[in-house]
């Protein structure tokens, strides 16, 4: 956490995975939106009509005021702000608390970063999510199956990032002047987000949250804080951020770079098997299999599993399409 010498704002700079979610959920609206992150394309791309239900999920039922908030779903910051989840980078988390969230959302709310009409819509989502049971369970599951078919990719790729990101974030601050000059995109919002900040209340806070699926930039009024979401792009150089990306991508090809470990795996994709069954077809010691086998399952390319009384390894569903995957998304970004 930065917190500014001696006056102006409490600024604290953390993951959110609720604003990632929030974004990952936008750019089902706007595919200009996710045309520059690889995982929201292929996201989208991979779940066959995914987008449009995201993008429809408020037009169920009578017309309504339409899509409002252009195309954002705020209503999610909201709720993980009313659970005190608003920050923190376990979406498993968040997801298993929204249905009891959304059944006791607060309905009053000034929301002053928002348009009249943007703060009718969030108010209104609110409102039908704390009323209605049924449509509390599809929206619940709807976010919840966002988030499965993103979690991988968070994992693997975008939380390593964040974590770099907010690091980064945190040594620029402590070096600025004031909390204008600690967060570069201030300039941004056409003096909204100083008249947001002179607005705060003495316990309030401004939060700083780099964010991985962010597109230009976030500013959300919530009680208690005022949300700024930023990209992960580096504010220094040497690339801190893009060297991170690259973090879970290195451990997998670093797993089957080993030529044993590469045969392992291409065993296992033929069915499950035991670490004894692996030892007698490579002729090799069972503690030196289990050794490889370590640094598969640190990879993410394996996984035990029992079947009766046995113990068995079997390749971790989709992880080498994953591996290309990765490697497609990055040297993909580097030719573009």
């Amino acid at each position: 956490m930065y917190q500014e010498q001696p006056a102006g704002p409490r600024v604290v700079i953390r993951p959110s995975i609720a604003v990632e979610l929030e974004w990952v959920l936008a750019a089902a609206a706007r595919p200009e939106n996710r045309a520059d992150n690889p995982i929201l394309v292929g996201l989208y791309a991979a779940h066959p009509g995914l987008a449009d239900r995201v993008r429809d999920f408020w037009g169920v039922g009578p017309p309504r005021s339409g899509m409002g908030c252009d195309g954002h779903h705020l209503e999610l910051l909201v709720l993980a702000n009313h659970g005190g989840l608003l920050y923190g980078d376990d979406g498993d988390a968040l997801v298993a608390r929204l249905e009891t969230l959304c059944a006791t959302a607060p309905l009053d709310l000034p929301l002053p970063s928002e348009t009249a009409r943007d703060r009718a819509e969030v108010l209104d989502r609110l409102t039908r999510l704390r009323k209605s049971r049924s449509l509390r369970r599809r929206y619940v599951a709807l976010v919840g199956e966002v988030w499965h078919a993103l979690r991988d990719a968070w994992i693997e790729t975008a939380q390593p990032v964040v974590a770099v990101a907010v690091e980064a974030r945190l040594r620029f601050a402590h070096r600025a002047a004031g909390w204008e000059d600690g967060i570069g995109e201030a300039e941004h919002f056409d003096g909204l987000l100083e008249r947001l900040v002179a607005e705060l209340e003495p316990d309030a806070e401004l939060a700083v949250v780099p964010a991985f699926f962010t597109h230009r930039g976030l500013l959300v009024s919530l009680p208690g804080v005022l949300v700024l979401g930023v990209r992960t792009g580096p504010l220094e150089p040497g690339g801190a951020a893009e060297r991170a990306r690259t973090i879970a991508l290195a451990r997998r090809l670093k797993a089957v770079a080993d030529p044993t470990r590469l045969a392992i795996v291409a065993a296992l994709a033929e069915g499950p098997r035991t670490v004894t069954e692996l030892a007698h077809r490579f002729a090799l010691a069972q503690p030196t299999v289990s050794n490889h086998i370590k640094v598969l399952e640190e990879g993410g390319m394996v996984t035990k599993i029992r079947s009766g009384t046995r113990r068995e390894l079997r390749v971790e569903p989709d992880a080498v399409a994953g591996l290309v995957r990765q490697l497609e998304a990055l040297l993909g970004e580097q030719h573009q």
